[in-house]
């Protein structure tokens, strides 16, 4: 049966024979031990040593990790998991609906990358998902003898290295990149954590690839702030029309200040021009003006701590790391009168386009990817395969319902929410801000309904996997900000695995307490009704912890991160962890019947409800949060409920939308048209192809750079890998006297001109050289004698100084010439960072005169890197000659 089930569908079909062939392997390996297992895949690892070639291994490595994870986590491979593996390991992006497993899909090729000892990084979206898959999927690799890795925020270099150098390690995205950029400003070998790259695999791969895509990371250095200005620009605004002093370009996210604008503004500062290159105004004022009509608070980010902290707008989450660039952050802080914080000067810079483009094999996993196939596929040569559901999909997406405005849609979503809880249907409410999910909140207050709610604030996001596990309860409802890369599965009847760490929790920090301060009989508790109902297996083990002192020295918090930890341990290490574990099975099983039978009324009631409050610019964010419901065959509906004023529909509807809605609208009663939902659907695309002309922008002219980054780092760590850079600093010297003779030659330059010059570099008096008249140097010499002589001297005096420097030990010489010439890398590279932003606006203005702005930026910047080299050469020799050790 299995067989036809797969020749139904022709997807399938194209991995058929190596499907049968996993199946074939499974059913020897099931009567071996876990150590001859162990062996097997140590066999695997000298085969592909041997042949340097993994198809032939991919069967039998595939067939070993199920059995694995079948042994390790009672996880068997669906063949749909298996043919997501096989795409992941064709560098491609497997589409898998949320639910059907994409973390214990990403196990088989990641063994079976592992098996070239070159590293398999598993990129994440958050920490969380990082250390959670790592933890659970970590025993499928250990049980083979692979060994695994963990990147967290607060890790030290060492600690990094000793991860990133495991077989298989588990990352995010921010952290990766980060320690890539990192370590090409290392000043010692010793510092770089990252081996070379070899295997990506990349979770949520739509959210960075895509979503983030359009934000480079910067590592930065703080430069002088010119804190009142921020301040006066702010207060400026104050006395600022919209329409008449500044436009608002509400698409672009832009601002244009009219004529009038900058009369007013200029009258206001007593000064004759805002833009005077000298002293500048207009950057200030635009950026306070952009603050207070296109970023608002709870909406693109939240106050904390007296800090501007920035909400991902496809995400929901916080990201505590980032600031917004060229003084925007700094405009913001003023607008709510914060501290504000230094401007600071770009370091090093890479995006998400580039840097996942530098792994040889690369490959993806997502929910929601068909639709940007294209971009995919044009910038990063990945396709999108949708892998078919292990069983049928039962989701209802119902049409959407428009209102006249924002009033009458959110009292449709708080009646309709009030009539399907009254039932008990479990209801998850996506909202775009944080500001509309706390309105919300505060609509089903009215109705005296209880809810949990999930948005950015820290007092939700601490309790974010609880409130998404439990979110298929009998009558939850929950509101949430968006609902990509949440990581938690939302099972209907709610997840016992909390409700079993919740209570358990009470009952040891209670009784354990207890024990401490009365020394009396623990049944003797306020927990003696619990013990009632509790079998005698479970309070003799619990007594006999209560007498552990190990266990009694515990904190409240460490039993809370035991508790959150041991259900995903396999072998507990010391006999606490074994008793707690034991507690923790018997809890389960005997909440595991009253789930199942709670599992059976919320399907019965027609699963999970998901209500969206607005279509968002991208139909990958609405199919996410559609996506939620329905998992595993599952039953569930969705259905948005949108308003006339949604930005969707005010920017990008067109008047066409605009006009049929208001004829046709003539109360408060809700409009379902197949227009209008074809209409939606057009403006959707829309909003998508113009954010992907803006990134596919953006990675034209990033590539540009992204060329010179990779000479950069390259010719970086070749200096920083080599034992000697004596030949470097002859080649600088070299290649210094040449460009000096070829403008002598070009007589551009006089014979003083030309020593000065070269005495001010090297050091060193040529006087003796040439006679003091008006005749050419190449009078006296040839070009190839000069060239000798001029080299001699500098050899000479480059000698000199190794022999002077060699006094105060071994290998100085070396360690000075090595930091000299990085140090200057990074200087000047930096340098050259801010020249090509500057670059980079300048030319967006010469498309007016016709001229092709990225062929002049191609066309500059080639020439700015040339300096960049000639300034380097100076600056080293110059540097290195006047070197001395105090």
């Amino acid at each position: 049966m299995r067989k036809n089930l797969l020749q139904t569908n022709s997807f399938r079909a194209k991995y058929q024979n190596l499907i049968n062939e996993i199946n074939l392997f499974e059913d020897n390996l099931k009567t071996l031990s876990d150590s001859e297992l162990r062996a097997k895949n140590i066999k695997l690892r000298q085969q592909y040593q041997e042949t340097q070639n993994l198809n032939p291994l991919i069967a039998e490595s595939f067939a070993l990790t199920r059995e694995a994870s079948r042994r390790t986590l009672g996880l068997r491979h669906f063949d749909v998991q298996l043919i997501g593996g096989l795409v992941l390991n064709d560098q491609k992006i497997a589409e898998m609906k949320t639910g059907e497993g994409k973390t214990l899909v990403a196990t088989l090729p990641a063994c079976l990358n592992a098996l070239t000892n070159k590293g398999v990084h598993i990129v994440t979206v958050n920490d969380y998902l990082a250390g959670r898959d790592q933890t659970t999927m970590g025993q499928i690799y250990r049980f083979l003898g692979f060994d695994t890795g963990l990147i967290q925020n607060d890790m030290t270099s060492v600690e990094r290295k000793k991860n990133y150098n495991a077989d298989i390690t588990y990352v995010t995205n921010y952290e990766l990149t980060f320690d890539y950029l990192r370590d090409n400003m290392a000043l010692n070998l010793s510092d770089v954590v990252l081996r070379p790259f070899n295997y990506c695999i990349i979770d949520e791969v739509d959210s960075i690839l895509i979503d983030e895509a359009q934000t480079p990371l910067i590592i930065s250095d703080n430069m002088e702030t010119s804190v009142d200005k921020y301040i006066i620009a702010s207060e400026i605004t104050n006395y600022l029309e919209v329409n008449i002093h500044y436009k608002v370009d509400e698409k672009n996210k832009n601002v244009i200040l009219t004529d009038q604008g900058s009369k007013q503004i200029e009258q206001i500062l007593s000064i004759q021009d805002l833009y005077d290159v000298r002293d500048p105004w207009i950057p200030y004022v635009i950026n306070a003006i952009k603050a207070n009509a296109l970023f608002l608070n709870n909406v693109h980010y939240i106050v904390q701590n007296d800090r501007i902290v920035i909400v991902d707008e496809f995400t929901g989450r916080i990201m505590p790391d980032r600031r917004w660039g060229d003084g925007l952050h700094q405009a913001i802080e003023a607008k709510e009168k914060l501290p504000i914080r230094q401007t600071t000067e770009t370091a090093a810079s890479i995006t998400y386009q580039n840097f996942f483009l530098l792994y040889p094999k690369l490959s993806g996993m997502t929910g929601t990817g068909k639709t940007a196939e294209i971009e995919f596929e044009k910038i990063y040569n990945l396709s999108v395969e949708e892998i078919p559901t292990a069983r049928p999909a039962l989701r209802q997406d119902l049409p959407d319902l428009i209102y006249k405005d924002q009033f009458s849609k959110w009292s449709a979503i708080a009646q309709t929410c009030n009539q399907l809880s009254s039932a008990g249907q479990p209801i998850l409410i996506g909202t775009t801000t944080v500001e509309k999910s706390e309105m919300l909140a505060q609509l089903l207050n009215e109705y005296n309904l209880s809810y949990q709610l999930l948005n950015a604030k820290p007092e939700n996001v601490r309790r974010e996997s609880e409130i998404v596990a439990q979110a298929g309860k009998k009558g939850a409802i929950t509101i949430a900000t968006n609902m990509a890369g949440r990581g938690t599965d939302i099972i209907l009847g709610g997840n016992i695995r909390f409700i079993v760490q919740k209570e358990l929790y009470d009952i040891l920090t209670i009784a354990r307490n207890y024990v401490l301060s009365k020394k009396l009989n623990i049944l003797q508790s306020p927990l003696k009704s619990s013990f009632n109902s509790s079998s005698q297996t479970f309070l003799s083990v619990l007594f006999s912890l209560l007498s552990d002192q190990r266990f009694l020295q515990l904190s409240d918090i460490d039993i809370l991160r035991i508790l959150r930890e041991t259900d995903k341990v396999s072998i507990p290490t010391t006999s606490y962890l074994c008793s707690i574990k034991f507690l923790i099975d018997e809890l389960s099983r005997h909440y595991k019947k009253y789930q199942e039978q709670e599992n059976k009324i919320v399907k019965n009631l027609g699963g999970l409800y998901i209500i969206g409050t607005e279509r968002n610019d991208s139909r990958r964010v609405d199919n996410q949060l559609r996506g939620r419901c329905a998992r595993q065959g599952d039953p569930g509906t969705s259905r948005f409920f949108l308003s006339l004023d949604d930005n969707l529909l005010r920017l990008f509807g067109g008047s066409k939308i605009q006009d049929f809605m208001q004829t046709q609208m003539l109360d408060d009663s809700p409009l379902e048209s197949n227009f209008l939902t074809r209409s939606l659907d057009s403006a959707q695309e829309r909003v998508e192809e113009r954010a992907y002309q803006q990134r596919k922008n953006l990675f034209d002219y990033d590539d540009i750079l992204n060329k010179q980054r990779r000479i950069i780092y390259f010719e970086r760590r070749s200096i920083l890998n080599s034992a000697s850079n004596q030949r470097n600093i002859l080649a600088y010297g070299e290649q210094i006297i040449t460009d000096i003779l070829f403008e002598l030659k070009k007589e551009k330059i006089s014979n003083q001109e030309i020593l000065s010059l070269f005495e001010n570099l090297f050091g060193t008096d040529l006087s003796k050289f040439y006679t003091q008249t008006s005749k050419s140097l190449l009078t006296e010499f040839n070009l190839a004698e000069l060239k000798t002589i001029l080299f001699n001297e500098f050899w000479l005096t480059y000698q000199s100084k190794i022999n002077e420097l060699e006094v105060y030990g071994d290998n100085i010489c070396e360690n000075l010439e090595r930091s000299i010439i990085l140090i200057n890398i990074d200087k000047i590279w930096r340098e050259h960072l801010q020249r090509m932003t500057l670059l980079r606006e300048a030319v967006g203005w010469r498309g007016y005169g016709q001229r092709n702005p990225l062929y002049e930026y191609k066309q500059e910047a080639f020439y700015l890197f040339e300096d960049r080299q000639k300034t380097l050469r100076h600056v080293v020799i110059y540097d290195l000659l006047r070197a001395s050790i105090l």
